[in-house]
């Protein structure tokens, strides 16, 4: 499948080469080194694995994976090197496109690894995961692998299972009377009431770009519905952006700026800076994802006494709209197996642990996340919001993606950078829609002249992440 190069990644690859020192001089992705002793005879391999988990409690738990994994087969030697998440988007793109890449790297799912799939970047496990009456594939929560699959062929494993909620101080909702909103005019309402000189009822982080677009994200999925955008962002598709729904959720986006219930300069305020409006009730609301949930744990950075004054809904139901009102938004990150790779059997062999229910159950014992291996989360090891959220997607009619994850990367750029700019006021609804129009249609063209593939993604309305 040797459809897309990695032209448009080379510009910068003999640079980031010298500037990544995460893999050693004269080993693309991994080498070979002396076993210590005890280990088997000869030299074990050694696996390059590239992730973003480089903060507390991932790193920790991953390292104890991996050490748990090299302790049972004393072949394989795992050399981890983490990055943080904004820096390793770029990081991975240029060290792909360089010829150089890790054995093993994080992804995130939809369209982002579709860009690797296009590029011949990624293994196909289709054969591993069916082997064995589909034992490995069976170990995969609902229908995670969906995202992970293009043409027939699945690239890599679905691990963690993140969704967006707003959290809530629940002590600030008592004080002015206000209950979880259910649909978008209680929802603008509660915004309304909860404002107050010292209180912004939400907080918002935008100098990533990121955290904005996804409003406007679930906005478009409640207008439109799933099948409406996963047919729009097909970089293959008509890419028409027709719908009238796309100007008005982004107008919906704009009216809550221009209400004032954010606190000020979201595009320059960080996502750490507005997680701590939260959490010293300096905002009555936080628009995030699951990832957020350690920090404010007891021995996170939140206060200590401040676990038990919050609490979450959904994204508000928006009268009228064609979408599933009950939907979840998240995604499905993993981990890939690069084509390149010098040891296919061993990073496979690594993957199949990683994917373990033992793996699964240590991960979930140390970070109370959803993973997405079915016997993971247990009454043992998971708090009763994780239990609560496992609940949640179980029950989910559908989880669908973040925008930035199904469309192409240059397009979700324009995305990104147009509600930034609609956060300052500096650009319309109708120009963004018109930029990603005519970046869409630049990207068509050069995907039909390599002979690229779309991503075909069954959307059933009763579907689970």
């Amino acid at each position: 499948m040797r459809h897309l190069t990695v032209a448009l990644w080379a510009s910068a690859a003999i640079l980031a080469t010298v500037a990544l020192g995460g893999c050693p001089s004269g080993q693309p992705g991994g080498g070979a080194v002396t076993p210590t002793t005890g280990e088997s005879a000869g030299p074990a391999v050694e696996l390059q694995m590239w992730t973003i988990w480089s903060a507390e409690p991932r790193k920790s738990a991953l390292d104890q994976i991996v050490a748990n994994f090299e302790a049972a087969h004393p072949g394989i030697r795992i050399n981890v090197v983490p990055t943080e998440p904004d820096a390793y988007k770029s990081r991975i793109r240029v060290v792909t496109g360089s010829g150089s890449p890790p054995d093993i790297f994080f992804v995130w799912s939809g369209e982002w690894l579709h860009n690797f799939v296009r590029g011949d970047n990624v293994l196909p496990i289709t054969a591993e995961l069916d082997a064995n009456n589909s034992e490995w594939r069976d170990r995969v929560m609902g229908d995670a692998l969906k995202w992970y699959t293009f043409d027939g062929e699945t690239y890599g494993i679905p691990f963690l299972r993140q969704c967006t909620f707003f959290f809530y101080n629940t002590q600030l909702f008592e004080r002015d009377n206000v209950q979880p909103p259910a649909t978008w005019n209680e929802f603008l309402a509660a915004c309304d009431t909860l404002k107050r000189p010292d209180v912004a009822p939400i907080a918002l982080g935008n100098s990533v770009k990121w955290p904005a677009h996804h409003y406007v994200s679930c906005l478009w999925q409640r207008l439109m519905g799933q099948d409406q955008l996963v047919s729009d962002f097909d970089p293959l598709g008509p890419g028409a952006y027709d719908d009238p729904g796309y100007v008005k959720g982004l107008q919906m986006f704009r009216d809550l700026v221009e209400r004032g219930v954010f606190n000020r300069a979201p595009n320059g305020t960080t996502r750490e800076n507005a997680r701590a409006l939260f959490y010293t009730a300096s905002a009555a609301m936080f628009y995030t994802g699951t990832w957020d949930l350690n920090a404010l744990r007891e021995g996170g950075e939140a206060p200590e006494d401040f676990w038990d004054t919050w609490d979450w809904f959904n994204f508000p139901a928006v009268e009228g709209g064609r979408g599933d009102q009950q939907a979840l938004h998240g995604g499905a990150d993993g981990y890939v197996i690069s084509s390149k790779t010098a040891h296919p059997e061993e990073a496979i062999t690594f993957l199949k642990y990683l994917n373990s229910v033992e793996a699964a159950q240590l991960f979930v014992e140390q970070c109370k996340e959803l993973v997405l291996v079915n016997g993971a989360v247990t009454e043992q090891n998971a708090d009763e919001h994780l239990l609560r959220y496992a609940r949640q997607v179980e029950a989910a009619p559908t989880i669908v993606p973040w925008a930035d994850t199904l469309l192409e990367r240059s397009v979700a750029e324009v995305l990104l950078d147009g509600c930034q700019a609609l956060v300052e006021g500096s650009i319309t609804p109708e120009q963004i829609m018109d930029n990603m129009r005519a970046r869409q249609a630049n990207v068509k063209r050069h995907l039909q002249e390599l002979g690229g593939s779309s991503m075909e993604v069954e959307t059933p309305e009763n579907e689970a992440g």
